[in-house]
């Protein structure tokens, strides 16, 4: 089983877009108790290359179209600062499951939002969702399962 990721996102104008994102009004039978103020998120990437310097990629997510939709929307229009909380879960060994991950992106700020409907005759068994590339100042990593941690800036690479 793959992990459940869900995502809190403070803007600094709009506050909390997350608030209510995981309710079953915004994302139906995909609502999960516990959660109701989180993005569910389908997947996350992230890229960070090494030649000389280390450059950092945007964060790419893939999700439901939701009630944050719209407040994104405004977002990238208005180029809101963003902090983004990233908390990764998976099946601990007595079948629950167990925060063991987090990653926040401070300084944050949609670089591209995609909206994806899938064709309705071809694609029936796929829903809407939304491709988004989360551009940050700074980055934070904490294995919450592990206890280690680490952080580094998009800016200051330079060694």
């Amino acid at each position: 089983m793959s992990s459940l990721i869900y995502l809190t996102i403070n803007g600094e104008s709009q506050g909390i877009i997350s608030a209510g994102c995981g309710e079953k009004t915004s994302i139906g039978n995909k609502a999960q108790q516990g959660h109701a103020d989180e993005i569910f998120v389908y997947s996350f990437q992230h890229i960070m290359l090494r030649n000389q310097n280390v450059s950092h990629h945007p964060v790419i997510i893939n999700k439901p179209i939701d009630k944050s939709s719209p407040l994104l929307a405004k977002s990238i229009n208005d180029n809101e600062k963003l902090e983004c909380l990233f908390n990764f879960w998976r099946t601990n060994e007595n079948g629950g499951l167990e925060l063991f991950y987090k990653i926040r992106l401070g300084g944050a700020h949609i670089a591209s939002l995609k909206s994806d409907y899938p064709h309705s005759l071809n694609s029936n068994h796929m829903v809407p969702q939304e491709i988004i590339s989360i551009e940050y100042t700074d980055i934070t990593w904490n294995n919450v399962a592990c206890s280690t941690g680490s952080y580094s800036f998009w800016n200051e690479r330079v060694y």
